[in-house]
């Protein structure tokens, strides 16, 4: 991208303003925001909302490690976890709470949201799968664990393109700017 992402402007906010938002009107319980380069600039962003924030001091390595260091600090008590990207600013809470409505009713151990077919984030997943993830090589990723998992995910169909657009490209930011 050439830019910081979660501090690209959008409107009036910056792109982890808009996701933070959107979690925040959702049936999420609790926020957790990962932190790596250029952290006291993102926690000066989301000032005074609700959302606890740790530090990834590994975020070089990667997308793997944040999301590790994402699911360690979930509460013990917790059942699921969703892994929610700030490349992707315009997933409304509508389709996170259609997520928690799918584990509620039938507790699939993932659940991949999906727009014509295709499948995009945020992921929802059982935390009967916490070690996996924490224990998943850090080049490989999710995908790991997915593909272990591949006859226990729910694809839901949504109606936001959204799950499947993310921000990697300079032109990318211009598409999602423009809509």
């Amino acid at each position: 991208m050439g830019q910081f992402k979660q501090l690209l402007q959008l409107g009036e906010k910056t792109f982890v303003e808009h996701c933070v938002e959107n979690l925040l009107a959702s049936r999420v319980d609790e926020i957790i925001v990962v932190t790596g380069h250029r952290e006291s600039e993102v926690r000066a962003a989301l000032r005074s909302r609700a959302v606890r924030f740790v530090h990834n001091t590994g975020y070089r390595t990667g997308m793997a490690s944040s999301i590790k260091c994402g699911v360690r600090a979930v509460p013990d008590n917790s059942k699921a976890c969703l892994i929610s990207l700030v490349d992707q600013p315009r997933i409304g809470p509508n389709v996170v709470d259609q997520l928690i409505d799918v584990y509620e009713n039938a507790r699939p151990r993932i659940i991949i949201p999906t727009f014509d077919g295709k499948g995009g984030h945020p992921i929802l997943l059982d935390l009967s799968l916490k070690q996996e993830i924490l224990e998943m090589d850090q080049a490989v990723g999710l995908r790991q664990v997915i593909s272990a998992h591949s006859s226990e995910i729910a694809r839901v169909a949504v109606f936001s393109r959204d799950v499947v657009e993310d921000c990697d490209l300079p032109e990318d930011y211009e598409r999602i700017r423009n809509r």
